[in-house]
């Protein structure tokens, strides 16, 4: 399984919980509060605390995904607490999974509530693991396609706390004022302002001097809410006019019944639209590519194509002048840059110790041989990660940069051994047979101080993939170095007559 980083083992995570905007406050901590009574009879869960209407505390992953200033009573975030993870004999990860099941019957019973469990990465956090950013010449069509490609997440295994930037339609009543009739009636739009804020938010009368408080205490006067919760109670107002006049403010002002304004995300200078989602179990490069199958040139909407991007090593920039396209990012994109980088340090590495053993043999075909125990670390390390179910993560690629200096000495210990020999008479094939026999004790010691010193970490969620990488395949590599280079240094010097043996070499 191939991932950027694997899922570490952390003492806390956060449920973040977003309610269809305009939901009372009253109504989201019901959903919280039943959220807490899942929480309560799950062992390993310590304490939680809830936040209703605010966010929770600061904390740098929830800063990336802008949950930190999510305000308003649609919106509530739990911190929860475990079992110390020395204290405890399964995950951070296994314990969501299991809570993503205990919280279905709360999803159901409240299918408008948005319920995401969100653990710390073990690495550099983005805005989402699975994110597509929609750009398009059309801001609105790009929205409706978030919805279609939202639906194509949601019919994809493994994906979940599936989320857009778009939200679901709210109904806004707005108040006109028709100013003519305003105006022939004696009242100003300012004073209907005025009017209608009273009766909707109250308004303070005086202030009232208590014994025991330190402050006056606001005496704050306003309607009981059943009063004020539907248009036709703006039939009950009265306004009085400049003559001193009361005049229902129904008959200089409507209310119109709209959809509210929803906002408009943008991205270095281009409107975006985001569609997200998370991996429940595995790694997120297989959904995301089963995704990308399936959105890439597909009409999604009547007349409207959507093309796909942000699958390679460089960063693609948004064209939306025509065409709809919908960029991946997240952490597939910080897993591409950071295996490219990975990738090129060790193409450098490679060329810098071949131009060292070049330098060192005076030959340009001699250090290729030499170097033939790299490639055999591949034996070694992709079936590691197989037995030890580990993922090949940037720390596994790290190891394998690593081992390409560590494999490189048991090739020169034995090149040098065959080396010395020639030199001093000897023939071919007995120099061949000798290096093996005589290195092996010390290559085998060295070998296993190296698979001694890293097998340790393999148990690590983080650093787990170094680990497998430096032992499974140190152990792989000296096995094979042992016979595969002086078997290939003796079809290589063959048929070349002994006078042609090289000089030893001496630093």
């Amino acid at each position: 399984e191939l991932k950027m980083l694997p899922k570490g083992n952390k003492n806390t995570f956060n449920i973040t919980i977003d309610m269809p905007e305009g939901t009372p406050l009253e109504v989201t901590d019901i959903v919280t509060r039943e959220i807490g009574d899942v929480l309560r009879r799950h062992p390993m869960v310590t304490d939680y605390e809830t936040y209703v209407g605010m966010a929770g505390p600061v904390d740098f992953n929830g800063m990336l995904r802008g949950s930190t200033v999510k305000q308003g009573p649609h919106v509530a975030e739990i911190r929860v607490n475990l079992v110390d993870k020395r204290e405890r004999h399964i995950k951070s990860a296994e314990i969501v999974l299991q809570l993503r099941d205990w919280l279905r019957p709360v999803q159901e019973r409240h299918p408008g509530a948005n319920i995401k469990l969100v653990e710390d990465p073990p690495g550099p956090p983005v805005r989402a693991t699975l994110l597509g950013e929609i750009y398009g010449p059309d801001y609105e069509t790009a929205r409706r396609l978030a919805k279609a490609v939202r639906a194509a997440f949601e019919q994809t295994w493994d994906v979940v706390d599936i989320d857009d930037s778009v939200g679901d339609d709210q109904i806004q009543y707005r108040v006109t004022v028709d100013k003519e009739k305003a105006a022939a009636a004696g009242v100003d739009t300012e004073s209907v302002a005025a009017l209608l804020r009273d009766f909707v938010a109250g308004f303070d009368i005086g202030k009232l001097h208590a014994v025991h408080e330190r402050h006056a205490v606001a005496i704050h006067v306003q309607l009981p809410r059943r009063f004020r919760i539907a248009p036709r109670d703006l039939d009950r107002l009265f306004i009085t006019t400049a003559s001193g006049a009361r005049i229902p403010v129904a008959t200089i002002a409507r209310v119109e019944e709209v959809v509210a304004p929803k906002p408009i995300y943008t991205k270095d200078g281009f409107p975006v639209v985001y569609v997200s989602g998370e991996p429940a179990t595995g790694s997120q490069v297989y959904p995301l590519l089963d995704l990308d199958r399936r959105l890439d040139g597909a009409e999604l909407l009547p007349g409207t194509t959507l093309s796909t991007g942000g699958m390679g090593f460089t960063r693609a920039t948004p064209d939306p002048a025509f065409d709809y396209q919908m960029l991946w990012e997240g952490e597939m994109r910080l897993t591409l840059d950071v295996f490219r980088d990975l990738g090129a340090a060790f193409m450098v590495a490679i060329v810098l110790i071949y131009l060292l053993l070049v330098a060192y043999y005076g030959s340009f075909a001699l250090p290729i041989i030499v170097m033939g125990a790299i490639p055999l670390t591949m034996i070694g390390i992709f079936p590691g990660h197989l037995i030890t179910q580990q993922p090949f993560t940037a720390t596994s690629m790290i190891g394998m940069i690593a081992l390409a200096g560590i494999v490189v000495r048991n090739s020169v210990l034995l090149i040098d051994f065959i080396l010395d020999n020639r030199a001093r008479g000897v023939d071919l094939k007995t120099a061949v047979l000798e290096a093996g026999a005589v290195r092996t004790r010390p290559i085998l010691l060295t070998a296993l101080a190296v698979i001694a010193g890293t097998s340790i970490m393999i148990s690590d969620p983080v650093f787990g993939g170094l680990g497998v990488s430096m032992a499974f395949g140190t152990f792989a590599s000296t096995l094979l170095t042992l016979f595969v280079i002086p078997l290939i240094y003796y079809l290589w010097q063959r048929k070349r007559p002994e006078a042609a043996a090289e000089p030893p070499c001496n630093l």
